[in-house]
Parts: C-alpha cells; sequence; structure tokens
C-alpha cells in the first residue's frame, strides 16, 4: 500500500500504522508512505509513539525511512520511489522513540512491515511531519575513509 502525503507551509500531517492507540498493528502487513514538502525545504519527521516488536537487527517489524526521488517524469507522483534513497534510519524497532529525522531534499521514504506473527501485541507509531529549513550540522568526527596524512 502506498500513500502519498503532501504538506503546504506552516501544515503538519499525522501518519502511523493503521488504527494506533484502538487496537495493536496487524501481521503480515506492509506500507509506504511518500512525503512530500514543498521545493527547497526539507522534510522534518518526528515520531510522537513508537512499539514495534523488537528483534536483533529490526528484522520482524520495522521501519525505515530514506530519501525519495524520482525516477522518471518530475511531476508524475508515480515515479516517486525510495527503496534505493539515502538512508536516514534503518530499520527501527522496539520501544524507543527515534529522534527527530530531517532529510536533506523535499521527499522521504518511510516504509513499515510487520512479520507474519499472528500474535504481536504492539500498538505501532504515530508520527508526523512538517517542512522543515536545512540545518547544517557541525561535523564531530572525520566522515568514514577520510584519509589524513601527516607532512
Amino acid at each position: 500500500m502506498f500513500t502519498y502525503l503532501n504538506v503546504s507551509e506552516g501544515e503538519t500531517i499525522e501518519f502511523g500504522t493503521p488504527k494506533y492507540g484502538i487496537e495493536n498493528y496487524p501481521y503480515d502487513y506492509h506500507q509506504k508512505w511518500f512525503l512530500i514538502v514543498p521545493e527547497g525545504r526539507q522534510v522534518q519527521l518526528e515520531f510522537e509513539a513508537f512499539e514495534l516488536e523488537e528483534s536483533k537487527y529490526c528484522r520482524n517489524d520495522y521501519v525505515e525511512v530514506r530519501e525519495a526521488y524520482f525516477t522518471f517524469t518530475a511531476s508524475d507522483p508515480q515515479a516517486i520511489t525510495g527503496e534505493f534513497g539515502e538512508i536516514l534510519a534503518e530499520h527501527l524497532c522496539g520501544t524507543t522513540v527515534p529522534s527527530t529525522i530531517q532529510s536533506k531534499g523535499n521527499m522521504v521514504w518511510v516504509n513499515f512491515k510487520s512479520d507474519d506473527n499472528t500474535t504481536t501485541v504492539y500498538k505501532g507509531f504515530k508520527a508526523s511531519f512538517t517542512a522543515g529549513e536545512y540545518v547544517l550540522r557541525k561535523l564531530t568526527e572525520p566522515p568514514r575513509n577520510f584519509l589524513c596524512r601527516a607532512r
């Protein structure tokens, strides 16, 4: 299932697992959201509640967040994808609410997947997003593969 959510300047949209807060999320379920903000802005994603089955490497049930991008025509929503976009948050699970996630571009792909465990007792997640402004982050350590040679 695909859902396209598009916010205007100053607007916030909430989304999450089906019937969050009313009943546990369904088993063997897969949903993708495409979060879109105006060009020149970044997606600012906040998780308000988070309760997914915890497993080694989050293999059973998880949420992942990636940069989304157009594959063909920039005006066709069907041409948006995220499966191979830059990872913003890889396989999140458990009960710790993730920190705020900010994209580099104006589109984000959120992927939720649950396994076939029919006895799940977890509520799922509730999140919201808005159009944020780019925040320059201070580099605290050299990037991987950074080569520094003394002369």
